[in-house]
């Protein structure tokens, strides 16, 4: 019997990028200044045409209802400022983003908010003639069957939905 291949999704890039970024596992928190400076001087410097972030960018992340829904009047906690900076990257270049195990409840209202296109774990990148296999990577450590049944328990839609709100799910 001949095994299969799963279906995977696949994002084909414009011929107009030319170069496109990697990042990933930041676990960016609030008692942490200088790495959240470090990520926005990346964010407003990088030359790519895209970043793709591929999972763990926050250490923790509770939901998207803990970011404001107008960011210009929001206070300026630590998530908005984070979701803020996310969409004026978003307005320079195409900006990409793969949940990992800190950050699976990032939700569609928050890369909605931030103009960010929230991709599947696994997906392949067409670019430049090239296949690339596009993973946070976590699905991978088979021999830790604790965490993967964990990780199948909170990515039900039911559950994201618990920890997001009314308003959110």
């Amino acid at each position: 019997m001949a095994a299969t291949v799963p279906q995977m999704a696949e994002l084909h890039a414009p011929p107009s990028w030319r170069t496109v970024d990697f990042i990933s596992d930041l676990h960016l928190q609030a008692g942490e200044p200088a790495t959240f400076s470090a990520w926005q001087h990346y964010l407003e410097s990088t030359p790519a045409d895209a970043v793709f972030i591929l999972g763990d960018l926050f250490e923790v992340w509770v939901g998207d209802d803990a970011v404001s829904t107008d960011l210009s009047t929001s206070t300026g906690n630590f998530e908005d400022r984070c979701a803020r900076l996310l969409g004026q990257t978003a307005g320079r270049l195409a900006l990409f983003f793969m949940h990992g195990n800190r950050d699976f409840l990032v939700g569609q209202t928050l890369m909605d908010l931030c103009h960010t296109t929230l991709l599947a774990d696994p997906t392949v990148l067409a670019f430049q003639g090239q296949r690339w296999l596009l993973s946070h990577g976590d699905a991978l450590c088979l021999g830790d069957v604790d965490y993967l049944q964990f990780r199948q328990q909170v990515q039900q839609p039911r559950m994201a939905a618990g920890f997001s709100g009314p308003a959110f799910a």
